[in-house]
């Protein structure tokens, strides 16, 4: 049987894409020679992947720096929104400095070889849509539009769709941006959001806390939805939407928020399916465990799922009623792998058998960090990896860690 392919961004992995270093995590680096950054090509060869399928890289610094969430333009333009400015901007006081671009194949040969900034000073940007003649994006305490009206590749349009959103913590805001069956784009809540956001358009107002959202950016329309999920929230061909929570590597929305607000006296059960995984539950790293910063006794267990999706192709899996989902594990330096069978109004969600001791994708490169995964127009799993030395908030952190990174 032919190899199949994941690739990876920014790095960029198909089965996606990787991302090569900041200069802030070089410098930590140097006062930990253990623990170096490696080349793309390195970092590839350290990659331990599922039988049959082979590893791409897809694009590496200095074509894209610190990416966080990917998607395809109709044009074939794949738009990336880089967070530069993480954990806590780029002068550690707040200061945006995040950035939007596209990245093109000018030759047709099927490598990216033109990569263009579309737009920069975005703060904390981790969400991106192709719209129209641009981009939406999600950047608390906005989600905007980004257009391009002159043809010159750059962003000279800007304007806020809805407003309101929590401004807390880097990792918790609102992100996303998938587009459902129902001509509506849904987006995740990120788990911090209390309160009511605002349509720029309309005026009109919802109360967003503990769901996610819909919307119709061209009219301004604006719906609550189940939820919350944390960072992404995404849906199957039948039009089931997943989400995802750091303990957790993925739950099913079972119950629609539509049906529970019907009646507000009633106190709803729980409407997600979390296929009785454990929170926190073992994964199996291959990078050799240096220490955490935050708490060094979480080495083998699944801490930051984040950036799931459900495989939507055939090239790695064959069309049928068992759905393939994979969540991204940037801490452990993995992407984990669960087969969801149906079972009743959802689904069972296993391990396959040859993984019940391995993940499907893990590298012993202790910089990787992947936190994005999507079905590519090739068929191929894209995994989208951040590529850094440490990836964590300084609000999780313990005081004497903060001061080792100082």
């Amino acid at each position: 049987m032919p190899s199949t392919k994941t690739t990876v961004l920014a790095s960029l992995i198909a089965i996606g894409f990787v991302s090569h270093t900041g200069l802030a995590d070089k410098k930590t680096a140097e006062r930990q020679p253990d623990w170096p950054a490696l080349s793309p090509e390195a970092s590839m060869e350290a990659m331990h992947l599922a039988d049959r399928y082979e590893v791409e890289l897809v694009a590496a610094e200095p074509m894209v720096q610190d990416p966080t969430a990917i998607a395809w333009g109709a044009d074939g333009r794949l738009w990336v929104v880089e967070m530069t400015d993480y954990p806590v901007g780029i002068d550690n006081e707040g200061k945006p400095g995040g950035r939007v671009r596209f990245l093109e194949d000018t030759d047709g040969d099927g490598t990216y070889d033109e990569s263009t900034v579309f737009l920069e000073d975005v703060p904390f940007p981790n969400g991106i849509l192709p719209w129209r003649d641009g981009v939406i994006v999600t950047a608390a305490p906005q989600i905007f539009y980004a257009g391009d009206t002159n043809g010159d590749g750059k962003a000279d349009k800007r304007k806020p769709l809805y407003t309101g959103f929590t401004e807390a913590n880097t990792q918790l805001r609102v992100n996303g941006l998938r587009r459902g069956l129902d001509n509506w784009i849904y987006v995740a809540n990120g788990l911090r959001h209390k309160g009511k956001v605002k349509s720029a358009e309309t005026g009109e107002t919802v109360n967003m806390s503990g769901r996610d959202l819909r919307i119709r950016p061209d009219t301004g329309e604006l719906e609550p939805v189940a939820g919350a999920s944390q960072f992404c929230r995404f849906r199957d061909d039948a039009g089931h939407w997943f989400g995802v929570h750091n303990s957790y590597p993925l739950w099913h929305y079972v119950l629609p928020d539509r049906y529970v607000r019907r009646n507000p006296h009633v106190a709803a059960p729980d409407g997600r399916n979390r296929f009785g995984v454990p929170r926190n539950p073992p994964v199996f790293r291959r990078s050799e465990f240096i220490r955490r910063y935050d708490h060094p006794h979480r080495g083998s267990l699944l801490t930051s799922a984040c950036g799931p999706c459900i495989y939507r192709d055939s090239l790695l899996f064959p069309h049928g009623r068992t759905r393939h989902s994979f969540t991204c594990e940037p801490q452990q330096n993995l992407v984990h792998h669960r087969v969801l069978k149906p079972s009743g109004a959802s689904f069972t969600a296993e391990r396959p058998e040859k993984e019940r001791h391995r993940e499907f994708l893990a590298s012993e490169d202790n910089w990787f960090r992947p936190v994005m995964a999507r079905t590519g127009p090739d068929g191929a799993l894209w995994v989208v990896d951040m590529y850094r030395y440490l990836i964590e908030h300084p609000q999780f952190m313990p005081s004497p860690n903060k001061e080792q990174l100082a």
